[in-house]
């Protein structure tokens, strides 16, 4: 979703095709930080805000 946010926000099109460039190149996943055996609570209001334009990243084009 950030890179997706980062896509869209990008109005200078060679700077755009950089960063899908460097997307598609590199490995945007990583799991240190995650706590696999954790416990997670997702109950504040505040971790349930929409943070991205779900349906301007649905509509982006990527070509």
């Amino acid at each position: 979703m950030y890179l997706s946010n980062l896509i869209l926000d990008t109005e200078d099109m060679e700077q755009r095709s950089a960063i899908i460039e460097a997307i598609t190149q590199g490995s945007v996943i990583t799991w240190a930080h995650v706590n696999l055996r954790g416990e997670y609570d997702f109950t504040r209001k505040a971790a349930n805000d929409p943070k991205f334009d779900y349906q301007k990243i649905k509509q982006l084009k990527l070509s």
